[in-house]
């Protein structure tokens, strides 16, 4: 249903003509005798309608009168149920509507400026002041109206520009906050509990939090040459600047560490003791709601440390770890005197029978079924995604390789093997920033040398060069083009690949051009594939097939042989459930 967007209560203009025609028609004069005395052939009122003007101005005053003094409520009553309206209730009117347009303010209740059906609304949600308003539009962004009822996009957008309109007094919302906006001003963090958040590199906290007095901080002179505990922090994430991802989990984990120092308990980092270390475990299983919010970019105002209110024990654990590790070398550094965290033990963690999930692996069938429904509309020129998708599908299902080894592989990297002539070698940097060599098909690279012409590239030119899976066409958003400004042919983020498939399933799923369909056990299992399930499909057909475990390890980049092991575990499942189907149909004859 579509909804109305006249949801604001918009200021009277109406002069002394409108009123005297308005107490006429209360007096119950006939509506040509009206316009007659008051107005002429071409008035704006005439053509629109003398009554329905009459009648809409009348009941815009009421609203706006009762909404302003509710005490005159009860007189206007019966007037806004359409019924009379004495002399004496049409003076109110008068009166309130040659008053002074008011000015917006944060503690002026919602009901003042929007209308009934629109203010119970925003009631009902426990949004009773602009404040409130103007505050949910600042923590959640452009979706803020998401999930609150009788508010759509649309009448989302007229409140918003309202507010944009009068920030003087009720301040600034989101403007185009999934924009990166360079300069960002640092925010300080005070210990309040509506304090704001902002992510670590724009973070700055009071001198009395900072930790530059902290009392475990060591006396002697740190080799890091940190004043307070978040140079020390930047200090401590700086050794890890070539390697992203790890950056990257250690970054939240110590930020999130270090705002529930400063907000929660209320002291510096370098503060803590050993109870407090053992009370932010306990707040790791159910994080306080201020700190958890919607996923979002880190340099929105909606940005928050959490993006979930229950983090799962593995989860607790590894933060813990994080920190701890942290710790160990920040005392190592001398920034500290000692580790309240060398007292604290991890999280329980009850061991998995199975730590990798291999079940989310595609079975044989489906696998198939998969590539033969890319094959087919990657042949349709169009469908550029579709070949980009088959490339990486493949590249991640027929190799075995990890989405950011996906993601950071360079044609410089692959060769045509000496040893067959059906399948090329893949030099790709996996964990431990170790190297590994890795089989890739000829279908493979068929489909990549498509992709590249997609891409305007030779991919068979003598020294081409260039990450094997790359956008055809940079995204709009600011982010995206500021990447590829830089680099004219980067390739995709491991976020941007995880983007690829889940896009690419969705469109398998949604293909009616092929006459059958998934079955429902199929899509199934496609609701819960992800880039990384096709490292696991690799790993399960591959054993299954008979590759030796060394060999498979090695393909996968396996420390330990007991974790490629697993994928054996995977056929005996499946030789289990069809004896278990085998077993109850002789019990049934």
């Amino acid at each position: 249903m579509t909804q109305h967007t006249d949801i604001l209560l918009a200021p009277a203009a109406y002069n002394r003509s409108d009123y005297t025609a308005l107490r006429a028609h209360c007096l119950k004069i006939p509506i040509a005798k009206i316009a007659d005395l008051y107005y002429s052939e071409d008035s704006p009122q005439v053509e629109m309608g003398l009554e329905r003007f009459l009648l809409a101005m009348r009941a815009d005053l009421i609203e706006r009168c009762i909404v302003n003094n509710p005490a005159t409520a009860e007189i206007l009553q019966g007037a806004r149920r359409g019924g009379s309206i004495t002399t004496k209730a049409l003076e109110i009117l008068i009166k309130a509507a040659d008053a002074p347009v008011p000015i917006p303010q944060p503690n002026q209740p919602i009901s003042q400026w929007f209308r009934p059906l629109t203010a119970k609304a925003l009631k009902s949600e426990h949004i009773h002041t602009l404040a409130d308003l103007t505050r949910i539009m600042t923590n959640r962004g452009p979706s803020w109206y998401r999930g609150l009822r009788r508010i759509g996009a649309k009448r989302a957008q007229v409140m918003h520009t309202w507010v944009q309109q009068h920030e003087k007094t009720l301040g600034t919302t989101y403007a185009s906050d999934l924009v990166a906006i360079p300069g960002l001003p640092k925010v300080v963090v005070p210990p309040s509990m509506d304090g704001p958040m902002a992510p670590i590199d724009r973070l700055a906290a009071p001198s009395w939090l900072d930790g530059s007095e902290g009392i475990n901080r060591d006396t002697r002179f740190n080799y890091i040459g940190a004043a307070n505990d978040l140079e020390a922090i930047n200090n401590y994430l700086y050794r890890f600047r070539d390697r992203p991802h790890t950056l990257r989990a250690y970054t939240k984990e110590l930020e999130r560490f270090l705002f529930w120092c400063i907000l929660e308990l209320g002291k510096p980092l370098s503060s803590v003791l050993v109870p407090d270390c053992e009370q932010y475990k306990d707040f790791l299983k159910t994080p306080s709601v201020r700190f958890v919010g919607v996923k979002a970019p880190r340099n929105s105002a909606r940005w928050r440390p959490f993006s979930t209110n229950t983090l799962s024990p593995a989860s607790q654990k590894q933060a813990v770890l994080v920190i701890k590790i942290a710790f160990e070398y920040l005392v190592g550094v001398r920034y500290l005197a000692g580790d309240p965290w060398s007292a604290v033990d991890f999280p329980k963690v009850p061991t998995a029978v199975n730590p990798i999930q291999v079940e989310k692996a595609l079975s044989q069938p489906l696998w198939d079924d998969v590539i033969e429904r890319l094959n087919v509309r990657s042949n349709d020129p169009s469908n550029i995604q579709d070949r980009i998708a088959l490339a990486m599908m493949l590249l991640l299902g027929d190799s075995g390789v990890r989405r950011a080894e996906a993601a950071g592989a360079q044609r410089s990297a692959l060769r045509r093997s000496n040893w067959s002539a059906d399948v090329y070698e893949l030099t790709v940097l996996g964990k431990r920033d170790a190297y590994r060599v890795v089989p890739v098909s000829s279908r493979t690279v068929d489909a990549l040398r498509k992709h590249w012409q997609d891409r305007q590239r030779d991919f068979d030119a003598e020294g081409a060069a260039g990450y094997l899976i790359a956008p055809v066409v940079v995204p709009a958003h600011d982010a995206a083009q500021e990447r590829h400004a830089n680099h004219k042919d980067a390739g995709y983020t491991t976020d941007g690949l995880y983007k690829l498939f889940q896009s690419a399933i969705k469109r398998l799923r949604l293909d009616h051009t092929v006459e059958r369909g998934f079955s429902l056990e199929d899509l199934a299992a496609l609701s819960k594939a992800s880039p990384h399930a096709l490292r696991h499909t690799f790993g399960t057909l591959a054993v299954a097939d008979g590759m030796p475990l060394d060999v498979a390890q090695s393909v996968l980049g396996h420390k330990d042989s007991a974790t490629t092991a697993i994928y054996v575990q995977a056929k005996t499942r499946r030789v289990v459930e069809e004896g278990a189907k085998y077993f109850a149909k002789k019990q049934s004859r």
